[in-house]
């Protein structure tokens, strides 16, 4: 994301900072000057799962100020679709099977 480590600190999204003494949250400047790398490594009690997420959400407010969803969910007719609508969900963006 293109801000510096020190703004990042003092802004991190509430997403991934109510987690700040359960994760390790690595924040320093990103490789080539092209602002700030974010990481996160899950502990205690947080699983992957809601690490991955919570770490997707603060980026994208971060760098576009909210997190930006898709109107509908996709849908399609068949089979597809309902796989479709799984992966959707799992990976946070909401739908209905």
């Amino acid at each position: 994301m293109d801000r510096a480590p020190g703004e990042v600190q003092a802004s991190l999204p509430d997403d991934l900072a109510r987690w700040r003494d359960q994760v390790e949250i690595r924040i320093q400047p990103a490789t080539g000057d092209k602002g700030t790398e974010l990481r996160a490594k899950p502990g205690g009690e947080v699983s992957h799962h809601e690490l991955r997420l919570a770490l997707r959400r603060a980026k994208a407010v971060l760098e576009a100020g909210e997190v930006v969803r898709p109107d509908t969910a996709p849908t399609h007719p068949g089979p597809l679709g309902k796989a479709l609508q799984l992966v959707t969900n799992r990976a946070g963006g909401g739908g209905r099977l």
